[in-house]
C-alpha cells in the first residue's frame, strides 16, 4: 500500500513533463510568420532595387560609351597622315556617306582636295539618296554624323580596303594618291641621310582610310529570328570597299550635334550652329562674330562645314528594359530649339553630354 506521499510524486513528475498549450502553439507561429513575412519583404524589395541599379548602370555604361566612341573620331577627323594638311577650305570636298568609288568619294590630286573632316548629310539641303538604303532602320528624323581621316599607324596594302599615300618629296608627279591597289602606291620619301634627298627606294608610308557615319535606328536586330524595337546606335563604315553597318549601342534613343564654327581662322569655335549647311543667312548665334570677321557664311556649305573645330554632341540614352512603378513625365533638352516632350512610357533615361575638338582642324590653325 502507497502512501499519500509516494502516490503524489508521479503526478509532480507528469506535470513537469507537459508540452506547450494551442494558445501558446498559435502566438509562436505568428511571430514566425510575421518574421517571414518581414524577411520576404526584405528580400523582394532589396532584389528590386538590384534589378533597377543593374539597369541603370547598364544605361549610364551605354551612354558613356555612345560619348567616347563619337568623340574619338571626332577627334582623329581630318588627320590625313603624318601631320594634318593646313588646307584652305576651298579644298575640301563634301563627304558622301555612301559613296564607295574612289573618283566619288572626295580625294584629288587636281585640284588637290580631301573629304570634309566632320559632316552631317542629313542636314544638307538635298539628303543623300542613299541614306534611305545604305543606312537602314533609321529613326525618322535622325541626325547624321560622318567622319573622315586615316589610320594613326602605317599599314601594307592588303587588295581590299582603300588607304592614302602622301609624298614626302617634290619630284613625285602627284601629291598624294588614294586607291586600294597596291601597284598604285608609288610615291616616295626623303631618304635618311644627309640632306635628306629624294630616294627611289624610300617609298612613302600607307594609311587605311576611315569613313564612319553615325546614326540612331530603330531598331538593334532589325529584320528576321529576333527582329526587335529597340533603338540603337548605329555605325555605316567604309571597310574592304564596302559600307558595312554594324550595331555601336543599344538604348540610344536620339543624338543632337551641334557645331563650333572658327570664323577668325584662329582654331577656336567662335559660335555654334545646328547646320552649317544652311547657307541663306549667319544664324543669329554667329551674326555678330561672322559681321566682326567679315566671314562669307552664306558663300559656300562646303566652306562652312570645313571651319568646324569642334562639336557639341548630346544624346539621350534609355534603359533596355522597363519599369512598371515608374512613369516617364520628364522633358529632355539636347540643345535644340525646343525640348524633347514626355514619352509617358515606363522607361528611365538620362541625357548625357560632351564637347570634342576637330584637332586636325583648329590645332593647325592655332600653331600658324
Amino acid at each position: 500500500m502507497m502512501t499519500p506521499r509516494a502516490h503524489g510524486q508521479p503526478m509532480s513528475h507528469a506535470r513537469q513533463q507537459a508540452g506547450m498549450s494551442l494558445i501558446e502553439l498559435m502566438v509562436a507561429v505568428a511571430i514566425g510568420l510575421a518574421l517571414l513575412a518581414g524577411l520576404s519583404s526584405l528580400y523582394v524589395s532589396t532584389s528590386k532595387a538590384r534589378t533597377e541599379f543593374n539597369k541603370t548602370s547598364e544605361q549610364v555604361e551605354n551612354g558613356r560609351f555612345a560619348l567616347q566612341s563619337i568623340r574619338r573620331d571626332i577627334e582623329m577627323a581630318g588627320f590625313y597622315g603624318r601631320a594634318s594638311l593646313p588646307l584652305a577650305t576651298s579644298s575640301y570636298a563634301l563627304s558622301d556617306p555612301c559613296a564607295t568609288a574612289p573618283a566619288s568619294m572626295g580625294f584629288s590630286t587636281s585640284p588637290l582636295t580631301v573629304p570634309l573632316p566632320v559632316y552631317g548629310p542629313s542636314l544638307a539641303a538635298t539628303v543623300p539618296a542613299c541614306l534611305a538604303t545604305k543606312l537602314p532602320n533609321m529613326r525618322t528624323g535622325a541626325e547624321v554624323l560622318t567622319v573622315s581621316y586615316v589610320s594613326g599607324s602605317a599599314t601594307p596594302a592588303d587588295g581590299n580596303n582603300y588607304y592614302l599615300q602622301r609624298s614626302g618629296c617634290e619630284t613625285d608627279s602627284v601629291p598624294l594618291v588614294y586607291s586600294n591597289s597596291p601597284s598604285a602606291f608609288t610615291l616616295h620619301n626623303k631618304a635618311a641621310v644627309a640632306g635628306g634627298t629624294c630616294s627611289t627606294s624610300t617609298s612613302a608610308e600607307l594609311r587605311k582610310y576611315v569613313m564612319r557615319s553615325y546614326y540612331v535606328a530603330t531598331c538593334d536586330v532589325c529584320s528576321g529570328t529576333g527582329a526587335d524595337t529597340t533603338p540603337t546606335l548605329k555605325m555605316a563604315e567604309f571597310v574592304n570597299g564596302a559600307i558595312q553597318v554594324s550595331s555601336l549601342v543599344t538604348g540610344i534613343e536620339d543624338v543632337h550635334y551641334s557645331y563650333g564654327i572658327d570664323v577668325d581662322n584662329n582654331g577656336s569655335p567662335d559660335c555654334y550652329v545646328d547646320n552649317p549647311s544652311d547657307t541663306s543667312a549667319a544664324p543669329a548665334a554667329c551674326a555678330t562674330a561672322v559681321a566682326a570677321a567679315a566671314y562669307a557664311w552664306t558663300a559656300s556649305a562646303t566652306a562652312n562645314w570645313a571651319n568646324v573645330t569642334a562639336v557639341r554632341v548630346n544624346l539621350l540614352s534609355r534603359n533596355l528594359d522597363s519599369t512598371a512603378s515608374w512613369t516617364d513625365t520628364r522633358t529632355y533638352d539636347l540643345g535644340r530649339a525646343a525640348p524633347i516632350p514626355a514619352y509617358g512610357d515606363h522607361y528611365k533615361r538620362h541625357v548625357y553630354g560632351t564637347v570634342a575638338r576637330v584637332w586636325n582642324t583648329g590645332g593647325v590653325r592655332e600653331n600658324q
